[in-house]
């Protein structure tokens, strides 16, 4: 058996130098794209919540509304009703 020995060669190709160059660009980009993506979600999102808060505000206040209607329709059938009671009763 021969017996190797190992070498360590300090020289660097060219191609392994633009070979490193291009990941680390092609890293940094996909770095940047993702975090362009991440504001961009963030965005509709923030805008979606504020749409549902509007949203939710304005059926509160027509419910509201609604209720306030029924409040005064069932004071005035409350009144037609003992109006028509007390007729009922000093006529009868």
């Amino acid at each position: 058996m021969t017996e190797e020995k190992w070498r360590i060669n300090k020289s660097v190709s060219v191609w392994h130098m633009i070979g490193t160059v291009m990941l680390l660009i092609g890293g940094f980009t996909f770095i940047y794209d993702l975090r362009e993506r991440v504001a961009v979600a963030d965005f509709k999102i923030n805008a979606m919540e504020q749409r549902f808060e509007r949203m939710e505000n304005r059926t509160n206040n027509q419910f509201d509304k609604i209720m306030s209607h029924l409040a005064r329709l069932e004071n005035k059938m409350d009144g037609y009703f003992s109006n028509r009671l007390s007729v009922e009763q000093k006529g009868g």
